[in-house]
């Protein structure tokens, strides 16, 4: 059975990766660089929010 970290982990990961679309190099054209920067940001943002979820419900099943 995995742990909560774990299995937390691995669901913040895949929605990282789930945002990364290309390779940014540094002959990435600038309007392709901000809208790579945009969804990785967007990515970051939805995983910070599956944490704080699921920071909340192990916090809530604590007081129990």
């Amino acid at each position: 059975m995995e742990t909560l970290e774990g299995t937390l982990y691995q669901r913040v990961d895949e929605l990282i990766r789930s945002h990364e679309g290309e390779k940014l190099l540094s002959v990435t054209a600038s309007r392709v660089a901000i809208d790579e920067l945009a969804a990785r940001t967007a990515g970051l943002e939805k995983a910070v929010r599956e944490i704080a979820l699921e920071v909340e419900k192990l916090a809530a099943s604590k007081k129990d």
